[in-house]
């Protein structure tokens, strides 16, 4: 079957055909012969060709037929230059990949929608207060943050959810949730560790979430006597259940609980959080929070002053934030339990905007995507330059070609179309190839997200915003590169280009210059970005933590949550450390409520006795093998006894910098009051990094409490802490075959795992500082080859007048040194400027910009420049008179 445009060109032919015969018919009835005829014809009609041309410049298909020429001429012109070619399609599959994956990742953290109707509609309820709120709150469970001179928090007690969610009626629905919370999962026999999420009655009708199979919790699963219920992912389902319809009603055991599956979510619906993961959903007061020991969470011994839940409301149309915080304003004030102690630490709503989820994610990755998605624009812009210059190289030596055309009657218009078709191509064709490049580096990237981000509860597939995306950056990429040099090539002068042996003045080549030395400024950013990056990460790797993090294991256990408790929770500890401590290999066992480097304890004021001023510390329980086991020395004093531990005693341990903040010469023998009451300070412990790399800081170390649910064990072994992990599992197992040892790392792998985000963060400028370096470099190379390629003639001439090799080489050096100094000048102030962006953000602390780093960054591209002019330079000198004066 044809196509209508061939269908219309076989019309024109017969057509044609058809006038000819008619003039023929009748010259060859006045006499003439049929060839006779058929030439006078021809010669009478005109040409065949210009008139075909008119036809098809009325027919509404000539744009097709013009493009199709276009591209198929384009795609000869493209197998004639393999090697310009090559290097563009890979250039742009690089620079279009890195910025495709990028986008994709921040589109999944920062920009994409809940997967909800109208998410639009979806408000995150935040209260702020100057100061700690004193004699309001007591024990919390949230997060708060930083906004300004405020601080920001997400908690609020169950009085104030019911408040608001009443006095809100009919302007917006209200719901609670808490924060996702690991739990020993169990189900046909095999036991995981999955997160679950406690939720109110309410959750998922206000989302308007539907599920995937089965039901979800509804207001129903919170009266008394109803069934423990959960809901389950998609991902979970499909991951640990088997995917199977069955498992609808059947039970699933969390913590030692029996929960029945109520329904699926939907696939689409990964959480409120970006990246949060959570696998199961279940009830506020069947959630693993309101069932652990701490008497605050649980109903039948509420404690009004603890604030733990979180909220989430959706908004009637036509209600406003602003409307519905001042109705629900009222409400949340009469709700408090007692009355702050100041105007600065009363609390006052704020209403954020949650269609794109919670904010926790975008508050700590917002910055860090924002600047890897500049500067990965930077890279492709460099790469631009780079296939811009490599396509003035290409036009030049096809200016003789394009003269010619002009001067057959191709105008400028329909040339300029047909070398930005070129330009096309190769964006289309590095657009495909960018797609593989992409698919890697976000799979690199989803290994690197920090903590607390998991990278299968991101959906990294390509939808149609990031399609239209990637398209849109492989449309602007053509345009940039290809524009200016297909513009140049049609306003050529036709008459010089058809002259043999006419070389192009060096002014010809002033934009090219300029795109190098473009291309060298922001490789100075883009390479001193890295470096900085990339040494502030070493530093950080390699700073003392206080402790020797040699030969440490660390590991989970959950022992409370499958049923331990009492006397039978502290017999299987006590058992776990005698145990432990007998295997060929461990040296110390160190049982903790924290797990070091990773936030460190448990922040609350402490007070010394006598004195009236709070200090705010960060809170551990150890047993007393903890500080051991670490390798923390004692400075003062001594450590917890194995009797004091065990006992629970009323003493402590406190670091330097706390025994500094009380200010007394011996803190050894005073008592400090906590939450738990008065404790003696028995010792005290050299500065440790416990919470991160970031700080040092104060620290409280109490006894381990026996009756925790869940403990991180620390083990300092004598030969590689991996080499001990079977003998450990076996002994686990031997104690309870139903507990999982979860998050089993060694210290070094701890402490990478936190420093996840400035991995990702120089891992990424780091390749993006050598893919500007190599652009760089390949560009001022090619550069100067073609300009000495092209005067050729002019150095033979000077060489037959006189010039040594010696002079020429300088010649050249010079010529491109200039250039590649005029780029270092220009970009040295905008890595300076991007250093102080960088500090802005928080990306880097203060006083961060080492001096060396952009001296480094000028000195690795100086010498590239030297590497890259050197060759051309070296060619150049090795030039025979003779020859480039025939040449010429």
């Amino acid at each position: 079957m044809k196509l209508p445009w061939q269908k219309a060109e076989s019309e024109l032919d017969l057509e044609v055909r058809y006038h000819l015969e008619a003039l023929a018919d009748g010259f060859e009835k006045q006499g003439m012969t049929r060839a006779a005829a058929m030439k006078k014809a021809r010669a009478e009609f005109g040409g065949v060709e210009k008139i075909k041309d008119e036809c098809r410049d009325e027919s509404r298909w000539n744009w097709l037929m013009e493009i199709g020429q276009d591209v198929r001429f384009g795609l000869r012109m493209m197998r004639k230059s393999p090697a310009i070619t090559a290097a563009a399609v890979v250039t742009l599959a690089l620079g279009i990949g890195a910025t495709t994956a990028i986008m994709t990742l921040a589109d999944a953290l920062l920009w994409r929608s809940l997967a909800v109707p109208a998410p639009e509609q979806l408000t995150e309820i935040l209260w702020t207060s100057k100061s700690r709120a004193e004699g309001l709150v007591g024990p919390v469970s949230g997060s708060s943050f930083r906004d300004g001179g405020l601080r920001l928090m997400d908690y609020f007690s169950q009085g104030g959810y019911e408040a608001i969610r009443e006095r809100a009626a009919g302007k917006a629905q209200v719901a609670a949730h808490l924060n996702s919370f690991p739990a020993s999962t169990s189900f046909a026999g095999k036991v995981t560790v999955a997160k679950v999420r406690g939720v109110s009655g309410n959750f998922f009708p206000m989302l308007q979430v539907r599920p995937f199979a089965g039901r979800l919790l509804s207001d129903a699963n919170e009266q008394a006597g109803a069934a423990p219920a959960v809901v389950v992912t998609y991902r979970y389902w499909v991951n640990q259940l088997g995917g199977s319809f069955e498992v609808i009603g059947q039970s699933v055991s969390i913590n030692n609980l029996s929960f029945f599956i109520a329904g699926v979510l939907p696939p689409r619906f990964v959480g409120i959080v970006p990246g949060d993961g959570t696998d199961l959903y279940t009830t506020v007061e069947n959630s693993p929070h309101f069932r652990s020991p701490e008497g605050w969470y649980r109903k039948e011994k509420p404690n009004p002053l603890a604030w733990w839940l979180q909220l989430l409301a959706r908004r009637v149309p036509g209600v406003s934030p602003e409307e519905l915080q001042s109705i629900i304003d009222p409400a949340f004030s009469a709700s408090w339990a007692a009355r702050p102690k100041s105007p600065e630490a009363t609390p006052r709503l704020r209403l954020v905007e949650a269609a794109r989820g919670l904010g926790s994610v975008r508050r700590q990755l917002g910055d860090p995507m924002r600047a890897l998605l500049g500067l990965v624009a930077l890279v492709l812009l460099i790469a631009c330059a780079n296939i811009a210059n490599l396509l003035l190289a290409r036009a030049v030596e096809r200016e003789k070609e394009a003269a010619l055309r002009v001067s057959l009657g191709c105008g400028e218009g329909r040339l300029m179309r047909q070398f930005f078709t070129e330009s096309v191509l190769l964006a289309l064709i590095g657009g495909v190839m960018s797609i593989g490049v992409a698919a890697v580096l976000g799979q690199v990237m989803l290994r690197l997200l920090p903590m607390g981000i998991e990278g299968n509860a991101l959906a990294l597939e390509a939808d149609l915003r990031t399609t239209l995306g990637a398209g849109a950056v492989t449309v602007i990429t053509a345009l940039l590169f290809g524009l200016y040099p297909a513009w140049r090539t049609a306003r050529v002068s036709t008459a010089p280009a058809l002259k043999e042996g006419v070389t192009l003045s060096r002014t010809r080549w002033a934009p090219a210059k300029l795109l190098v030395l473009f291309q060298v400024a922001l490789g100075v950013l883009l390479v001193t970005a890295a470096i900085i990056f990339t040494a502030r990460l070493n530093e950080m790797v390699s700073r003392d933590t206080g402790f020797e993090r040699r030969h440490i294991l660390l590991f989970d256990l959950r022992p409370g949550e499958i049923g331990y408790a009492g006397d039978r929770l502290r017999q299987f500890y006590f058992g776990l450390e005698d145990r432990l401590g007998g295997l060929p290999g461990v040296e110390t066992v160190g049982i903790s409520s924290t797990r070091p480097m990773l936030g460190g304890g448990y922040w609350d004021d402490v007070r010394m006795e006598g004195q009236t001023k709070n200090h705010s510390v960060a809170i551990h329980r150890g047993n007393a093998a903890f500080a051991e086991a670490l390798g923390v020395p004692t400075v003062a004093g001594r450590g917890l006894t194995v009797q004091e531990a065990r006992a629970g005693a009323k003493v402590m341990t406190i670091s330097e910098d706390m025994a500094k903040e009380f200010g007394v010469a011996s803190p050894v023998g005073m008592r400090v009051r906590t939450f738990g009451g008065l404790y003696e300070v028995v010792g005290v412990a050299k500065n440790a990094r416990y919470s991160g790399m970031e700080q040092i800081p104060p620290v409280v170390y109490l006894p381990f409490g026996y009756d925790q649910e869940s403990a991180t064990v620390v083990l300092r072994t004598s030969i590689p802490p991996l080499a001990a992990l079977g003998s450990i599992r076996a002994v686990v197992r031997e104690m309870d075959k139903d507990l999982p040892m979860v998050d089993i790392y060694t210290m070094e792998e701890q402490i990478s795992r936190t420093l996840r985000r400035e991995r990702l963060f120089a891992w990424l400028c780091g390749s993006f500082g050598v893919l500007a370096l190599v652009l760089c470099t390949v560009g001022l190379y090619g550069l100067m080859s073609h300009t000495t390629a092209r005067r050729t003639g002019e150095i033979g001439i000077r060489m037959a007048l006189g010039a040594t090799r010696g002079n020429v080489m300088r010649q050249v050096l010079f010529e491109g040194l200039r250039l590649a100094l005029a780029g270092l000048v220009f970009g040295v102030p905008l890595a300076l400027y991007g250093s102080r962006v960088a500090v802005s953000q928080g990306l880097l602390p203060e006083g961060a910009t080492p001096y060396w780093t952009l001296f480094a960054a000028v000195s690795v591209l100086a010498v590239s420049a030297v590497l890259a002019v050197l060759g051309p330079a070296l060619r150049a000198s090795s030039i025979e008179p003779m020859q480039a004066l025939r040449q010429g």
